[in-house]
């Protein structure tokens, strides 16, 4: 892909997210996502949005978050303009608009504005946690911790893929090889041959599997590799970023109330789980430890 691309792509890397195995990684992302899904307090999510960028970078792949730093900007931008546009709730007017068939239009009030920009980061650091995990995590052991359960749907969803463009093509074929005959078939005639092709190809497409022994797949073996110290060190960040977040939004709520009046929480716990996060994300990253190869723990 190239660099202008929205979406980052894996490279592999010598980080601790790069050699934990693959679920722990995703359980890492997951949890930094939590936090944004957990809180609107846009201290938090600034904290959050902070962690994740800083793990990327510490990770090595600071140029492939720039990717999803475009989608996510872009994103957020969106949320913040349109939400005061869309709604204009709140009692701190800012822009007054006009009256049309008896109803209030146009109008911008301050608290619609600061709930979409809360929203529109919300929305980013989902966006920038998705990234990272695209960045980091190996989509070939993804795949792998999935062939226990679904041997069979992985193959039906990648010949889904593969074979809807096909039959696409067939059906633009039978069109127009249908406008070339004197008296073109109906649009009912068309869809019948075209779902008649599409039959046909998907038994000898079977057939095809049957040969090769797809039909005869079995659950693989369960693997036993064990853990080494960065799948320890990512797996309990992991693990205290999920439970810090659980804590603060059961303990002290979520802090930030923007209708009908903007209402910010900034007690101690949302500034410890502000900073707690960076903290957590960034402590199986830096170190001896992180960097010195994949022995087993």
């Amino acid at each position: 892909m190239s660099s202008s691309g929205l979406v980052p792509v894996y490279r592999p890397g010598s980080s601790a997210l790069h050699a934990a195995r693959a679920a722990v990684s995703s359980s890492y992302c997951a949890a930094l996502a939590l936090v944004a899904m957990l809180f609107e307090h846009p201290v938090v999510l600034t904290g959050a949005l902070l962690a994740i960028v800083l793990s990327g970078w510490v990770a090595g792949v600071g140029s492939e978050m720039k990717r999803g730093a475009r989608l996510a900007v872009t994103i957020g931008l969106m949320i913040t303009v349109l939400n005061p546009l869309l709604t204009s709730e709140g009692v701190t007017l800012l822009v007054r608009g006009d009256e049309i068939f008896g109803q209030r239009v146009g109008d911008i009030t301050l608290e619609a504005l600061v709930y979409g920009a809360a929203f529109g980061l919300r929305a980013a650091v989902l966006i920038m946690a998705f990234a990272l995990y695209s960045a980091v995590v190996d989509p070939d052991e993804m795949l792998r911790l999935f062939r226990r359960f679904g041997y069979r749907s992985a193959l039906t969803a990648s010949l889904a893929t593969r074979l809807v463009p096909l039959l696409a093509r067939d059906a633009s074929r039978m069109s127009d090889a249908a406008r070339c005959r004197p008296r073109p078939p109906g649009r009912a005639e068309r869809a019948r041959a075209a779902l008649s092709g599409a039959l046909d190809r998907s038994v000898d497409v079977a057939a095809a599997l049957e040969v090769r022994g797809y039909g005869d797949a079995r659950r693989p073996p369960r693997s036993s590799a064990p853990w080494s110290r960065h799948d320890v060190r990512v797996a309990c960040a992991a693990l205290a970023i999920a439970t810090l977040a659980v804590a603060v939004g059961l303990s002290a709520g979520g802090g930030f109330v923007a209708y009908p009046r903007i209402a910010l929480d900034v007690s101690a716990p949302f500034l410890l789980l502000a900073f707690g996060v960076v903290v957590l994300a960034l402590a199986p990253l830096v170190g001896a430890q992180s960097r010195l190869g994949v022995a087993r723990a």
